[in-house]
Parts: C-alpha cells; sequence; structure tokens
C-alpha cells in the first residue's frame, strides 16, 4: 500500500518495489533483534512496559498516508529518498509489527507452560496468505487508497490494544521460563538437554530459510519473466511459499522426507529441462512443474526448520536467524544476481542449494535418533545419495551452459539490470531486440530497408495512422514525445524537421538502440533520448515552464503484459494534456491479452472532452496484431481520410472506469472471456516462432505480450 502511494512519486520504477522489499525485510530483522534481544535480557514485565511504550509512540507518531512535503524533489539518491519517506510514515509501526510473531509466542511460551508456541507461527503465514489473496481481488478492487490508508489505521489501533492486553498476562511473571534448567520434555515423550542452539545448528536455519526464499523469488522471476506474464502469477508461488510454512508448524507430521525429497529431486531434472525447452511444452505444464518444485523445495526447507527447531526458551533466536536468512536471500536474488548473471541463473542456484540440503539429510544422520539402520536401508540411501550427485551434475552443467554467450546463435549483446534481462541477436540480416522472451522490435540490417516500418509500427496502425493523418491535415513540422523507447523504430516516422523525444527509463535500453540499432541515427528527423520515468520528465517540463508543446504524444512503454499504472491515471494525463498542443493527438498502445484498458482510456477521453479512436491492426498472415487509441480535440484529424479508413468499432457494453493515484484495480478490468486460456496461449507461441525470422534461440522468436496482443 505505501509503494502504491510513493510509486508516482520515484517513477513507478522495479526499484521502488525492490527498495520497498528491503527496507520491510531490514526492519523486519530489527524488530526480531529487538524481541530476542529483549528475552534475553529483560524480564516480562520489563519487556511489556517498553513495548508498550514504542506502541504508544508507533500509534501517536505514524501516518499512512505520505505527505505532499515529502515528495521529492528529483535530485536526491532514489533509494535513499524512498527509504526516508518508509522511515517517516510507516517505519515505527512496522517495526513494532514485525517484532509481534516472536514476541507474542514468547510471552505465550511463558504463560501457558506447555503448550507449543510454534503453532502460532503457522497462524501468521495464513494471516499473511489471506492478505495475500485478498488485497488485489477485494481490498485493491474495491477500497481507494485512502480508504485502505483508514481502515489500516483503524486495524493498527485495534492490533495495539490487543498486543497490550496479551503482554499483561505476563507481567506478574519475573522470569521467562520456570522450567527445569537441565531438562525440557518434548511432545513425543522423549526427554533431551535444553541446551543453547550450537552455532552450526543456528548456521543450518540460515540455510534452510535462505534457500527457500531463493527458490521462490527465483521461480517468481523465472514464471513471470520466462514463461508468462500473467497477471497475479507471482502470488502462485508466494501462496505456496507460505503453506509450506503453515503445514510444516501446524501438522508436522505431514512433511516426510521419503515423499517431498524425491520430489524435489524429479523436480530439479524436470526444471532444468523447461528452462531449455520451454516453449515446447504447454504453458500450463511448466506452470505446474515449476509451482512444485518451488512447493516441493519449500516443504523440504521448512520441514528440516520444523525439525531442528530449538525448545520455546531459546525462539527468539531461532526466529532471528530464520528472518536474516530469508532477508539475505531476498537480497541475493534481487540485487545480487542481476548484477552477477545475465540470465535467471537464480534459480539453478536455488537448485543447487536444494538438492545439497536433501543430500545432507541423506548423508547426515538425525541426532535424536539413534536407530540401528539394517544393511539393505543403508545400501539405498547412499544409493539415493548417488542419485542426487548425477542431478546435481546436471544441474550445473545446465548453468555452465548459460554462463557461456555462444549457446545463443547470433547473440550481439545481453545484458540484465533491476528492469529485467533484454539482449540483441541477429540473423539473416534481421535483428532484433528481445525483453525477456518478448521481441520488443526488430530491423532489417545491412539493406535499403534498414528504415522501413515493420513491427507494430508498419502504416496501418495506430502509430502509422497518428503520423499520416496528421501530416494530412498540416503541412507543419512534428513535436513527437514517445514514453517508452524500444530499439527506437518509432524514429522511422520522422520527416525532415521533425523532432522526437524519446523517455526511456532503463539505460540498458538506451545503449541497445544507440549503438545495436540504427533508427535513431539514420533518422531524417532529429531526436533525442531523456533517461528517466516519462511522467517525472514531463512533470518537470510543466512545472518548469518549458516551452515547445508537442503534437503527438505515444503512450509505449509497456513491458509484456504488465501495465504501468502510473502512466494511466488522471494525474498523468493531466501532465499529458499540459505537455500536449490544444489540437495534438494523444495516442496510447493498450494491446494486452489479459486486461482490457480501453475502459480507462474512454474514461480519460470522456473527462477531458477528447474524442477516442481505437485502431486495430492484425498483420496478413494472422500473426502480428496491435491495439492503438488515439485522443483528440481536433475535428480536421478526426475526418481525415487516414482516420476513416483504419477506424474500428469499438465493442458493446465498454463502460468507464477511472484509474487515479488514489485508485486503480488491475483486477476489475481483467479479460475474463479470454481469460487465462494456457492451451491457446501455447499455441500462439508456437505459431509466432513459425513466422518470426529465425535467431537459432527460442526466446527469440517469440512475437509474445504487449507488441501483438498475443
Amino acid at each position: 500500500m505505501i509503494a502504491r502511494f510513493i510509486l508516482p512519486w520515484f517513477g513507478g520504477t522495479a526499484a521502488v518495489w525492490t527498495t520497498c522489499m528491503m527496507f520491510f525485510q531490514t526492519l523486519l530483522l530489527l524488530g526480531y533483534l529487538y524481541a530476542h534481544l529483549m528475552r534475553r535480557f529483560s524480564s516480562p514485565r520489563t519487556t511489556w512496559l517498553v513495548h508498550l511504550g514504542l506502541l504508544l509512540i508507533a500509534a501517536v507518531t505514524f501516518s499512512v498516508v505520505p505527505e505532499d512535503s515529502l515528495r521529492p524533489s528529483g535530485n536526491e539518491n532514489l533509494t535513499l529518498g524512498i527509504i526516508s519517506v518508509l522511515s517517516i510514515t510507516i517505519g515505527m509501526p512496522f517495526f513494532v509489527l514485525s517484532s509481534t510473531g516472536p514476541l507474542i509466542q514468547a510471552w505465550q511460551s511463558s504463560s501457558h507452560r506447555g503448550q507449543s508456541p510454534y503453532r502460532l507461527y503457522a497462524l501468521s503465514n495464513l494471516g499473511s496468505i489471506l492478505a495475500l489473496v485478498t488485497y488485489p481481488f477485494l481490498v485493491e478492487r474495491y477500497l481507494s487508497m485512502n480508504s485502505q490508508a483508514l481502515i489500516w489505521t483503524i486495524g493498527f489501533y485495534v492490533f495495539a490494544l490487543t498486543c497490550c492486553w496479551s503482554g499483561w498476562q505476563t507481567v506478574q511473571l519475573r522470569v521467562w521460563s520456570e522450567a527445569d534448567l537441565n531438562k525440557h520434555e518434548i511432545a513425543d515423550g522423549e526427554r533431551i538437554e535444553l541446551r543453547r542452539p550450537s552455532l552450526v545448528l543456528a548456521m543450518v536455519w540460515f540455510v534452510l530459510a535462505a534457500t527457500a526464499s531463493i527458490i521462490l523469488l527465483a521461480t517468481t522471476n523465472l514464471l513471470c519473466q520466462e514463461v508468462a506474464s500473467i497477471p497475479f502469477l507471482w502470488i502462485l508461488p508466494l501462496s505456496l511459499y507460505l503453506m509450506s510454512f503453515i503445514i510444516c508448524f501446524d501438522r508436522p507430521a505431514i512433511y516426510q522426507r521419503l515423499i517431498f525429497m524425491p520430489l524435489v529431486v524429479a523436480g530439479a531434472i524436470i526444471a532444468v529441462a523447461l528452462v531449455h525447452l520451454g516453449l515446447f511444452t504447454g504453458l500450463a505444464f511448466q506452470i505446474i512443474a515449476l509451482s512444485t518444485v518451488c512447493f516441493s523445495a519449500s516443504m523440504v526447507c521448512h520441514g528440516e526448520l520444523e525439525r531442528s527447531k530449538p525448545s520455546p526458551d531459546f525462539l527468539t533466536g531461532f526466529y532471528l536467524v530464520v528472518a536474516f536468512g530469508g532477508a539475505a536471500g531476498g537480497v541475493f536474488v534481487c540485487i545480487l544476481a542481476p548484477q552477477i548473471f545475465t540470465g535467471f541463473l537464480e534459480f539453478h542456484v536455488g537448485l543447487v542449494v536444494s538438492l545439497l540440503v536433501v543430500l545432507c539429510a541423506l548423508i547426515f544422520p538425525t541426532k535424536h535418533r539413534k536407530k540401528t539402520v539394517a544393511p539393505g536401508l543403508k545400501i539405498l540411501k547412499y544409493g539415493a545419495a548417488m542419485s542426487v550427485f548425477v542431478v546435481l551434475a546436471i544441474v550445473l552443467s545446465s548453468a555452465v551452459y548459460f554462463l557461456d554467450p555462444s549457446y545463443q546463435q547470433g547473440l550481439i549483446f545481453r545484458g540484465r539490470n533491476e528492469y529485467g534481462l533484454v539482449s540483441v541477436v541477429e540473423k539473416d540480416g534481421y535483428r532484433q531486440f528481445i525483453n525477456g522472451r518478448v521481441e520488443h522490435g526488430g530491423q532489417k540490417v545491412g539493406t535499403e530497408y534498414e528504415m522501413e516500418h515493420i513491427s507494430y509500427y508498419v502504416p496501418e496502425s495506430g502509430v502509422g495512422v497518428a503520423f499520416e493523418a496528421s501530416r494530412e491535415i498540416s503541412e507543419d513540422s512534428l513535436n513527437v514525445a514517445v514514453l517508452g523507447l524500444g530499439a527506437g523504430a518509432m524514429a522511422t516516422w520522422l520527416e525532415p524537421g521533425d523532432q522526437m523525444v524519446f523517455y526511456e527509463i532503463n539505460p540498458m535500453v538506451v545503449d541497445i538502440a544507440e549503438n545495436h540499432f540504427s533508427f535513431l541515427k539514420n533518422s531524417k528527423g532529429e531526436t533525442r533520448v531523456k533517461l528517466g520515468d516519462g511522467r517525472l520528465q514531463l512533470q518537470n517540463e510543466m512545472e518548469s515552464g518549458a516551452s515547445g508543446l508537442y503534437d503527438l504524444i505515444f503512450i509505449d512503454a509497456f513491458s509484456s503484459d504488465s501495465i504501468p499504472i502510473h502512466l494511466l491515471t488522471t494525474e498523468c494525463f493531466e501532465i499529458y494534456l499540459d505537455r500536449l498542443k490544444p489540437n495534438g493527438v494523444l495516442v496510447a498502445h493498450i494491446t494486452n491479452r489479459f486486461i482490457d484498458l480501453q475502459p480507462v482510456i474512454l474514461d480519460h477521453s470522456l473527462r477531458n472532452g477528447l474524442t477516442p479512436i481505437l485502431v486495430d491492426y492484425r498483420a496478413p498472415n494472422g500473426g502480428l496484431k496491435t491495439r492503438w487509441i488515439l485522443m483528440t480535440k481536433n475535428t480536421n484529424f478526426k475526418n481525415t481520410e487516414k482516420v476513416k479508413l483504419f477506424e474500428s468499432e469499438w465493442g458493446k457494453g465498454i463502460l468507464p472506469v477511472r484509474w487515479s493515484d488514489d485508485y486503480s484495480s488491475v483486477a476489475a478490468l481483467l479479460n475474463w472471456s479470454v481469460g487465462v486460456d494456457l492451451k491457446k496461449m501455447n499455441a500462439d507461441l508456437k505459431d509466432s516462432m513459425k513466422t518470426a525470422p529465425a535467431t537459432g534461440d527460442v526466446g527469440a522468436n517469440l512475437n509474445f505480450g504487449a507488441d501483438n496482443g498475443d
């Protein structure tokens, strides 16, 4: 919620979400550390008094809705600016919230001796799943951001009162535990020595938690960026991850090594095969297989965590190490992996460590079960260990294969940063710019056709209609703004005297367009590239009173089926119209398989007195499909022959939907008539492979996502 509030302030970049995750993970660690130190060095009564004071401070000082005075000027460091806003608004209440799990369980283990507090850990993860599922489909869909903030604030006050009541039950206790100092009775009746967990055991907890975190985030990256950009698909692996917590800590008997460890080994083989042969298998199978790998690996890691958990007297230290491991896994995938790898090799890392966990469980005996193992079972166990070694070698070989740039035929460039994976490939004179597995523009190099209109920039598309209709009614040079650079193919429409400004947020895309494609340098008109978020750049121009309004503004900053919501809100459209000439044309690229953006664009048009012109284009071979909406007040533009020839009819029953910085719900616009038809998606992918120029790389042959609607 807080990230949604500040997203327009910091450009809607992926770095906003990453920084928010880092901030919350750091505070989570600090909250767990605080609970551990209070449990270790103070009495229950003192802890309750201190925590009561923190709750009162948080309740009095916090504000979920950031004030305008916190809005950055644009010159601050992005990460520091976000951390500053988060610290002032939500820092204290989240710090108090983050300590709740271990602190309440410590209180309960002292006031309710003999009852395992670890079930509360499962209950807290159940709450996480409920929040995860209900937020995008219920809360975000039916409540504005300010309403959400009000309800959350009330919820926090209720939480503070119940937390105080929970701690009050322990104020009469002078010590945390009245159990025997030498013995502790566990659930199955065995008696073990109550020893402080060793450093080795703490390291095992750390590795298990970090491995589960890595496999979760790596699977999410692979599913959402490589397999399919299905809305809310990220919820699936995260739900399975949390479900494994619930099962292992509430019903530990369900975790059986004999079931889940073979699943991890078999799943690793299938996962590696899918990474290499993804497009030759059904999307449904890919999603199910990768989700199974994520769930089985999470079950093994969390199951082993539960088996090795300490006495409740040491639970705060246990949770501190687990939180540290989870945060370390997140930092590795979100921050380090994009700097180290040019592909999603963190998934291979997750598989390798998961297999090592299985291997260690097979080789090293469990200390509290010293039963004699029959020779036949011992042979079987070591045979299983050898099979894990073989699978481990396969996964490592796959990783080495992808580390070799020559694996991709025709590869010219490959890079990765916080915005994703990009590459440039060429074969038979056709060069493609690939974002993940999706083509974002191409060029016929080395021929007289280098500046030919291709892809969704052909004359029959919304781009061609906008340019040719504008020239039909005026002979003046055009001043054009484009949000989203790609390969720079939009520059093919410029004539001598025209000017075009590209606003691009990803510096790696700028490097590709300038050094690997010739659209910009060979353009007949003048082109410039401004690095940064298009909304912030245009807003800065508006606030500084910059001259030179635009005849055409193109909103073409979509990445596959992902929607940059902050570029489609009421507040952002006010910026567009301020920078657009009174008779200018605002053009939105809304091609998307899953989300129908027509209601949003229709609402903006009606509110601002614009006439929306729908242009649907489908290539003669049935492959490429693209949809644009042109918005203007210019009657002459609407009556041109070009517009009349290519204007498409609007569907029946389309009602306007308002998106603002205060309210925007993707779930409300899901195209349920299409739905997630995985069979059709897979068929479309294979068809596009047949029609696209061959590059020798499966991913490079795709024409799928926002570029063509299929």
